[in-house]
């Protein structure tokens, strides 16, 4: 994946991974789990939080999961791979699952239809399964009705996730750009939250700001077209 005139950032479940083909500035930072479950019967959910305002961006304007290819997130056929239970952003810390769960979440950050969200199915580990849990009926898209991603509701097998298969992502671009001042919160939950399941996966922010060389390049053109109207003007007041 490639984030043009972007800074992006890794923030990998407890391992260095990074996430595939990312062609921009990358750091890796920890998820931090929080104690306790969430999710049905606050039972089946591992939450994971990363502190966004600690990253160096202003603000943010796209977010990915994806799964590390480990192979040992899931269980196999259609649950292979990290299982999303929810996604937030929220300006309030929490420290356990049932706290990030209960946080006000930022209102209106996440489109979770298939026009807001671009769903890329890894593999599935034997047997196979048609498509991948939570997806619709291409198994190319998240089915918003079945992979409620915006509360942590998940029952293991049942509903309120999607699978991203070994290698899958799922990425958000968020409906307008989320202000990291005074405290942002990434809260991910990860379904069944086994020890193998919660570090099989990683999550990358991209914020809108240019690079720096792109600055330089704006700054430089301003500079010759300052010249240029200098010159320009220099000339007309000696009938040049």
């Amino acid at each position: 994946m490639h984030f043009p005139n972007t800074k992006a950032v890794v923030v990998a479940l407890g391992l260095a991974a990074l996430a595939p083909n990312v062609s921009a500035d990358t750091v890796t930072v920890p998820f931090k789990r929080l104690t306790g479950f969430s999710g049905f019967d606050k039972a089946s959910t591992a939450v994971f939080v990363a502190d966004l305002s600690k990253l160096g961006f202003t603000e943010i304007d796209k977010i990915t999961l994806f799964d590390s290819n480990s192979g040992v997130g899931g269980s196999p056929g259609a649950f292979s791979g990290f299982d999303v239970d929810a996604i937030k952003l929220s300006t309030t810390p929490a420290t356990t699952a049932d706290e990030a769960s209960k946080a006000a979440a930022i209102e209106h950050a996440f489109d979770f239809t298939p026009a807001g969200t671009s769903f890329t199915p890894g593999t599935q580990r034997p047997p196979a399964a048609p498509k991948l849990f939570g997806t619709d009926a291409s198994g190319l898209n998240v089915n918003p009705d079945s992979a409620t991603l915006n509360t942590f509701d998940a029952k293991w097998f049942v509903s309120g996730f999607v699978s991203l298969g070994d290698g899958g992502s799922i990425a958000f671009n968020l409906k307008s750009p989320v202000s990291t001042a005074g405290g942002l919160y990434a809260y991910v939950g990860e379904v069944s939250g086994s020890t193998g399941e919660a570090i099989s996966g990683g999550l990358v922010v991209s914020s809108p700001v240019p690079e720096p060389s792109t600055w330089a390049l704006m700054l430089g053109g301003l500079g010759i077209l300052s010249g240029m109207l200098s010159l320009r003007r220099a000339r007309r007041s000696t009938g040049a």
